[in-house]
């Protein structure tokens, strides 16, 4: 219960305080600074609310003092129960009821909810930790700034309780001693509160009550909303003249700091053009309370189920096992419910009590921009759709870029808007309530109907992923080895590196020179293309051949994709068990279409064993690396699930905003959550105790591994995760995340390489390093671009490295034209004589590509963003190239 009011009531005002600190502290880098502009901000967007409470106070004042004498002689006369009727009667009698002196306690009951979120998120705010401000040497902890022998004296509450004792003086003056105790007496209790709490909070809390008296002061004088505004003004400039001449940020973030910071100068203007437009076009919806009320209520509705419900469950259907067995959960649906509770306090609870704290004039202002809001972000999220690539469970991209949008539609988007806005204003003007309220009723129906359905999905899909959760596949204590090796026969390995980048290779290997001793024999193709930019379609040809291309699966437009998807993961492990070869397959992608690999589909083939090993050692990892993970992808995913969905309902051309290069506006350290990196690392790790030499048949070992999928920085020189990364070297590529993953790979896997040479093994093994694609890297690997708009040769340059039996040396370059296609015919060359593929008969050769590949640049990586049959692939979404894809004359766009 207590989970479900903080998470409704008090989360939401958290979460503002976030965000109005990681502004502030953007702004001006210091974390005190930061503390007394979240006190002001928070006092300031209070301000409409104390306005409201010092209007009832007073109100209840006048009353009282109005009926105070008639009260007294009452009294004075009558006793018991004769007293208490009389009273009744001209209580009720002047319209009044003693329930209502509680309005009196209503400007300390609204500083309540504030003081808690405060509270719970200053106190645990590790950027205070050691920060000092002025006399105070660590906000952390409380100040101790006076001692007197072995008495430490905390001088902040003191000057906290001192000003708060002003503040009451100046408010108080002319009112009742009961008034007066009241208000004493909360400053008393806050001292009591507050007096050992972290300077942070106590800072927080004293510039609060220094606003306070600020505010008190200025209800005394006359037009005090004249004076707030020239005070405001003056220090709108002063903070824009700092922007312009004492800030480093970059200039298109000072001119956006200042353009918003611009617009509080026309706040007259605004009010003016509201007042216009209520009387031009609002009346009728002022004066139809009912319907005001109803519309209001169904818009926060609709903004509750849409960011609360209905994106999220869409998200998590499209992979409902990417969000299960997360830390301590094990089924997706406790995301949706927290995403759900947030949005309710957020969008409904707090929407709610503003709209009936104020008079009709600005309900009918509610109104109107919560019923416009709701349609935009619905519009929004449907019409202005981004394609966001690969999202993972953290509602992460794999690079921002996804989130810069065009001119053109931010123009589109901005006239969509005023589009809405005339509209809503004609059909208020005629009088047409009713038909907005029905509209909106639609919507909402439909927005509950469909969240239904993916709940559904959600269910099946999860109770899929439960029953690949067998033993085989469950999370170890211990390790037991899963690979087997041949001392005496040949063995051959294939490793799927998801995502390694061809052009890291060059300079992870300078970077570790030991490196090329221990990929010795080595051939590194850098002249590699592969065929999309996701491992959806990328991986497919890895492990078919040509016939799996998205061009040649296409093709077969009378077959499904996920028996095309399936036939293609089992050629190359059907060839080598037909060749006598004992084959192991691990966490091959996308088997039978789910996120987590269906490993079923090998089971009807003798020689063929299948498991998933991604996720399986991680625990084991975290213990014996005394690594903490403490359920930090839950963690994540609860907070950033909400501000995913606000991401998806807000303007495009803002989300780049929001989304805060993967913060999402936090300043918890759950942003560089590694997971789902030390889920694949830990495998790498443990390879040398997960292999044994002893097998008596040939061995073939089809691994998959996504360490260079799962970006993080990581711990130089050996590129190991830490809770803490304290260096990340100082090498050109340093501060590239995928550099990183790319490093910890090649790392790990040498000490497999240098574990199989010492148990005899690496002379008698064929082993290729393959990716399924590229990725987009912050800079250019070389100075090759290609003619393709928004494009990067990188993407689609993945990794190839071969070492053949028996082959020695230091690492070789060869500038063949490849593709990773060829990695079935490199498998199995000269163990199968003219191999060909166990489905449909033809060839396993390299041919194909001999005058050239079609790739595509499709960027849905998703099953849900294609059709049953064929890729949505359109026909300005098909590159040729050919020979040397370092010309960027060899990379051409194509039609169908």
């Amino acid at each position: 219960m207590g989970n479900l009011f903080y998470t409704v009531i008090i989360y939401p005002i958290v979460q503002i305080i976030e965000v109005i600190y990681v502004l502030i502290y953007k702004i001006f880098d210091n974390p005190s600074i930061a503390v007394i502009g979240v006190s002001f901000a928070v006092t300031f967007l209070c301000l409409p609310l104390y306005i409201v409470a010092e209007n009832w106070q007073h109100r209840e004042r006048e009353i009282i003092k109005k009926l105070k004498p008639k009260i007294d002689k009452i009294k004075s006369v009558f006793k018991g129960d004769e007293q208490y009727m009389i009273l009744s009667t001209y209580y009720r009698q002047n319209h009044y009821h003693p329930v209502y002196a509680l309005r009196n306690s209503f400007g300390i009951l609204i500083q309540i909810p504030f003081f808690i979120a405060a509270y719970s998120y200053l106190s645990r705010l590790e950027v205070l930790n050691g920060s000092s401000f002025l006399f105070i040497r660590d906000m952390s902890v409380p100040d101790a700034s006076l001692s007197i022998g072995n008495l430490k004296i905390n001088i902040l509450p003191i000057m906290m309780i001192l000003i708060n004792g002003i503040s009451g003086a100046v408010y108080t003056s002319g009112l009742s001693g009961k008034d007066k105790a009241q208000v004493y007496g909360t400053a008393a209790l806050f001292l009591v509160l507050l007096y050992n709490s972290p300077a942070g909070l106590v800072l927080y809390w004293t510039m609060n009550n220094v606003f306070s008296l600020f505010k008190n002061i200025l209800y005394k004088l006359k037009n005090p909303l004249k004076i707030l505004y020239i005070i405001i003004s003056f220090c709108v400039l002063v903070f824009i003249v700092y922007i312009l001449f004492f800030n480093s940020r970059a200039f298109l973030i000072r001119l956006a700091l200042i353009g918003a910071a611009s617009l509080i100068l026309l706040t007259p203007l605004f009010v003016k053009c509201i007042k216009i437009a209520q009387r031009s076009f609002l009346d009728s919806l002022l004066h139809n309370r009912k319907q005001q009320r109803v519309l209001f209520i169904l818009s926060c509705i609709i903004l509750t189920v849409f960011i609360g419900l209905c994106i999220p469950s869409v998200v998590i259907a499209s992979s409902p096992g990417e969000f299960s067995f997360i830390d301590a959960y094990r089924s997706p649906f406790p995301f949706i419910y927290y995403s759900l509770l947030q949005s309710l306090g957020l969008c409904l609870f707090w929407p709610l009590c503003i709209y009936f704290l104020f008079n009709d004039k600005i309900k009918t202002i509610l109104t109107t921009l919560f019923a416009i809001i709701a349609i935009y972000a619905l519009v929004n999220d449907l019409v202005f759709q981004n394609n966001y690539g690969t999202i993972l469970n953290t509602f992460h991209f794999n690079t921002t870029g996804v989130l810069v949008v065009s001119v053109t539609t931010t123009v589109l988007n901005i006239v969509s808007l005023l589009g809405i806005v005339l509209l809503f204003f004609y059909l208020v003007k005629k009088e047409k309530i009713k038909v907005i309220i029905s509209c909106v009723g639609i919507i909402l129906l439909s927005l509950t109907i469909y969240s239904g359905y993916n709940i559904v999905r959600i269910h099946s899909g999860y109770n899929k992923v439960l029953a690949l959760q067998n033993t085989s596949q469950a999370a170890v204590n211990t390790i037991t080895p899963v690979f087997s090796l041949s001392r005496g026969k040949p063995n051959v390995i294939v490793v799927m590196a998801d995502c390694a980048i061809n052009g890291y290779i060059k300079p992870i290997f300078e970077e570790h020179p030991f490196l090329k001793e221990s990929f010795d024999g080595f051939t590194v193709y850098p002249n590699t293309v592969s065929f999309a930019l996701h491992t959806l379609m990328g991986a497919p040809p890895i492990w078919g051949g040509y016939d799996y291309t998205p061009r040649e699966m296409n093709a077969r437009d009378s077959v499904p994709l996920i028996e095309k998807n399936n036939e293609a993961l089992l050629v190359l492990p059907r060839l080598l068990a037909g060749a006598g070869y004992q084959v192991t397959v691990t966490d091959p992608s996308w088997a039978n279409y789910e996120w987590i690999p269906d490993t079923s589909i090998y089971k009807n083939y003798e020689n063929i064993t299948a498991f998933n090993t991604i996720g399986r050692y991680s625990n084991l990892w975290y213990t014996q690396n005394n690594y903490g993970n403490s359920q930090i992808t839950s963690t994540t995913i609860k907070r950033n699930i909400l501000w995913f969905s606000i991401l998806k309902i807000a303007p495009p051309a803002l989300r780049i905003l929001i989304y805060d290069d993967g913060w999402y506006w936090s300043t918890d350290d759950i942003g560089e959550s590694n997971i789902g990196f030390i889920n694949s690392y830990s495998v790498l790790d443990f390879l040398p105790e997960l292999t044994t030499y002893n097998a008596e048949a040939s061995s073939a070992l089809l691994i998959t591994n996504d360490t260079t999928h799962n970006l993080t920085f990581l711990q130089y020189p050996d590129y190991t995760p830490v809770e803490t990364v304290t260096s990340k070297g100082d090498s050109e590529f340093s501060d590239s995340d995928y550099y990183h993953v790319n490093s910890a790979f090649y790392l790990k896997f040498a000490e497999w390489l240098d574990d199989l040479k010492k148990n005899g093994v690496y002379d008698n093994t064929r082993i290729i390093i393959v990716s399924d694609h590229g990725a987009g890297v912050n800079a250019h690997l070389a100075d090759t671009p290609i003619p393709i708009p928004d494009e990067q040769r990188e993407k689609y340059n993945p990794v190839l490295l071969v070492k053949d039996f028996d082959e020695h040396g230091e690492l070789k370059t060869d500038m063949a034209f490849m593709t990773n296609a060829d990695v079935p015919f490199l498998t199995v060359k000269d163990i199968i004589d003219n191999p060909v593929n166990p489905f449909n008969g033809k060839p396993i050769t390299t041919e194909p590509k001999y005058n050239g590949v079609y790739i595509t640049i499709n960027h849905m990586p998703q099953v849900y963003q294609h059709s049953k049959y064929t890729f949505n692939i359109r026909s300005n979404q098909w590159v040729f190239v050919r020979d040397n894809i370092f010309d960027e004359k060899n990379w051409s766009k194509v039609g169908p």
